[in-house]
């Protein structure tokens, strides 16, 4: 019987540690590299830090169905104002979303927290980390504004399919006073890491320029 309630008592201690494994497991650092990316929609530096990772390992992958193209506004000269939106579509069809995994268990709350609920909260199977927002699903562009001297004028990762640059962005590429070459890169993701065969692809690349 002591056994047993030392057992029982141990409980809470053994999943208190996993938990805080787990949570220290999704931690990441974004390398300084990239401390001036933009975060649009409901990406995460997770996110970032995979597709980062991805592209080092290949170079993004010629697929016309999955490639983010833009759609607007057209190359050749913009005006300085007002602030154009860039919006894009991804391939001919509807970009896939990954189908979150089969929940093998679940302990169900009970109505009003008893003695025993704290119990069941740390038995019950884990929960997201929450530490850098909730992990990211769906599909990310990669949206990089370029000069010949400054390859990162502006990044942006985001998981709508437009974007409107702030006033102190767009100030900076009117100051670029150069070409500016818009390079688009997609990547499909579930977790916060790129799903297999998920990218990432290769999208399309448009100059312009910005007028006085």
């Amino acid at each position: 019987m002591k056994t047993n309630l030392r057992l029982f008592l141990l409980v809470p201690t053994a999943c208190a540690a996993i938990y805080a494994c787990d949570d220290h497991h999704d931690e990441v650092e974004v390398p300084a590299a990239y401390d001036d990316v933009i975060y649009e929609g409901t990406t995460t530096d997770e996110a970032l830090v995979a597709l980062v990772s991805a592209i080092d390992q290949k170079a993004p992958a010629d697929v016309p169905s999955q490639a983010p193209t833009l759609d607007m506004p057209a190359a050749g000269a913009l005006p300085k104002t007002p602030i154009p939106t860039f919006t894009w579509h991804v391939g001919a069809m509807a970009a896939r979303t990954p189908v979150a995994p089969p929940v093998l268990f679940r302990v169900e709350a009970p109505a009003a927290r008893g003695f025993f609920s704290p119990l069941a909260e740390l038995v019950s199977p884990p929960r997201a980390a929450h530490a850098h927002g909730t992990p990211f699903t769906g599909t990310a562009t990669w949206v990089v504004f370029s000069t010949d001297s400054d390859p990162k004028l502006a990044r942006v990762l985001t998981s709508t399919t437009s974007y409107t640059p702030k006033q102190d962005v767009w100030d900076r590429m009117v100051a670029a006073k150069a070409p500016i070459t818009l390079t688009l890169v997609g990547a499909v993701f579930s977790d916060n890491r790129v799903v297999m065969d998920g990218g990432p692809f290769q999208g399309s690349k448009t100059t312009f320029t910005i007028t006085p």
